[in-house]
């Protein structure tokens, strides 16, 4: 889609209409073919369908006898042999039944097969209770009734399962293209930021957006997060780190500098590098001064606020849903809902996004905290939830767990 065809920055206020525009303008990254074997956890890249019907045959789906239904009034028939699975089945001989093993080719001119628990079984024969239930196909497994040839099986973009990877294997793939693994780099603004080790100064504080974010995207098997990077509060630092990353990265993440104060360069440095603003302050709360651009060939760049509930927030609510387009993602997963009790409201004009902790299965119970810097209240929590400008938190709410399944 065209850049010109979307709103304005400016025109941007809504949590789900910013996403939108960001994610309108972010191009996949390239794809690769892997050995099944490495494939779990990553986006199919290619349509996978059925090579040939599922059954390829009509199968037993229990260990029994293949029979006619005109032969058995007799109450008896000879065994004329047996049948296992991986062998092809030849015709069930007049008036005798064969004995077969589940997942074995069904003989040609079988019409049931009784379960061997229901009958009396003898070296050589059968005997079949009186009045047994018997129906015309029981317990065959028809040719193609899971799905034909040709049959769709998964489209493009759809994360890799294990029972994804059963029918990659069971259709003969032997490597599978997949969407290439997404690097996404990190940058830590603020002269006020030490690394986790230090013993800061109490003016000073350490690094928690770094471990926060890297949190939030480990264990995403279709991403590899590289190690954060940290710049002072300078305009040509920020300019120069950020040009590299963008320069090896698919995908990038900053935190801090970003709001309209003095030492907030981030936008300045994107707009200098060329790169197109298409979010920047949004009506929610934690967040609002979160930006989201995109350069010129698709790779999406989330700026974040410096207050670590706030970018922990919009890293959840945001970054993740961009980097999963960036990254092939053919959805977006459906969301999770809970039910809440408490009545507090948000405000009138902002989408509010407040710490929650589960208390049962699908209920949950606002925590109380002390602002977009209480990082303390954040690691108390199980997540966050969702609530439209001036409505109350009680009721049914969406659901953001600071565990994803991206």
């Amino acid at each position: 889609m065209s850049a010109t065809l979307l709103p304005p920055a400016a025109a941007l206020s809504l949590p789900t209409e910013a996403l939108a525009a960001l994610m309108a303008q972010i191009v996949p990254v390239c794809t690769e073919p892997v050995p099944w074997l490495r494939a779990a956890g990553r986006l199919l890249a290619e349509p996978l369908r059925l090579d040939r019907p599922s059954p390829a045959c009509d199968v037993s789906a229990m260990d029994g006898y293949a029979v006619r239904l005109t032969e058995l009034a007799a109450g008896e028939l000879p065994i004329a042999g047996e049948l296992q699975a991986g062998r092809q089945a030849p015709p069930l001989p007049l008036g005798t039944a064969l004995r077969i093993f589940t997942g074995a080719m069904v003989p040609p001119g079988t019409e049931a097969i009784l379960p061997r628990e229901q009958l009396r079984e003898e070296p050589a024969r059968i005997l079949l209770p009186a009045g047994l239930p018997v129906r015309p196909g029981q317990h065959i497994r028809r040719q193609g009734e899971n799905g034909l040839a040709g049959t769709l099986l998964a489209a493009p973009g759809t994360p890799i399962t294990a029972p994804m990877l059963t029918a990659i294997a069971s259709c003969g793939y032997s490597h599978v293209s997949v969407y290439r693994r997404l690097r996404v780099g990190l940058l830590i603004t603020g002269g006020e930021v030490c690394a986790v080790d230090d013993s800061p100064a109490p003016w000073c504080l350490r690094d928690g957006n770094g471990p926060a974010v890297t949190g939030l995207l480990a264990g995403i098997p279709w991403l590899d997060l590289l190690p954060p990077c940290h710049v002072p509060d300078d305009a040509g630092a920020i300019a120069a780190t950020m040009a590299n990353l963008i320069a090896s990265c698919d995908a990038l993440i900053v935190t801090g500098g970003v709001s309209a104060g003095d030492y907030d360069h981030v936008p300045a440095v994107l707009r200098q590098l060329g790169h197109r603003i298409v979010f920047h302050h949004l009506a929610i709360r934690p967040g609002k001064p979160v930006l989201g651009a995109v350069t010129a060939a698709g790779c999406p760049i989330l700026a974040l606020p410096g207050n670590p509930v706030s970018a922990m927030v919009t890293a959840r609510s945001l970054a993740i849903p961009a980097l999963a387009r960036r990254a092939g993602h053919a959805r977006l997963p459906a969301p999770e809902l809970v039910t809440v009790a408490d009545t507090t409201a948000a405000p009138a004009r902002l989408t509010w996004f407040p710490l929650v902790r589960l208390t049962a299965p699908g209920h949950a119970e606002l925590l109380p905290g002390k602002g977009s810097g209480d990082w303390v209240a954040a690691a108390a929590s199980d997540g966050f939830i969702e609530i439209p400008p001036g409505s109350p938190a009680s009721g049914l709410r969406r659901l953001y767990r600071w565990t994803t399944s991206a």
